[in-house]
């Protein structure tokens, strides 16, 4: 074997291995991330609570665009928490 040969063969040996250590830490980040979106909670006043609904069913009939204005294509269902209105009264 040539010196070059022996080159090339270490750097596609490095090339796999950083491959397969890229792979075992995307795997590893998928399991040990959490299995659902939480739920963000907004404390409304219970006169407020209708309008809270309302507001928060025209932002979930928006479509979600980046900060350039291209779309996102993803699952509001399952890649953004849920939101939801509470009535909080003053004690």
């Amino acid at each position: 074997m040539t010196q070059k040969t022996s080159s090339l063969r270490r750097v596609a040996l490095a090339s796999a291995a950083l491959i397969c250590a890229a792979a075992a830490s995307l795997a590893a980040t998928d399991v040990l991330g959490p299995a659902e979106p939480g739920i963000v909670t907004i404390e409304v006043a219970p006169h407020e609570l209708a309008e809270c609904r309302e507001t928060l069913a025209q932002v979930a009939a928006t479509p979600a665009v980046a900060d350039n204005g291209s779309p996102l294509f993803f699952d509001r269902a399952s890649d953004l928490p849920q939101v939801q209105c509470v009535a909080v009264s003053d004690a």
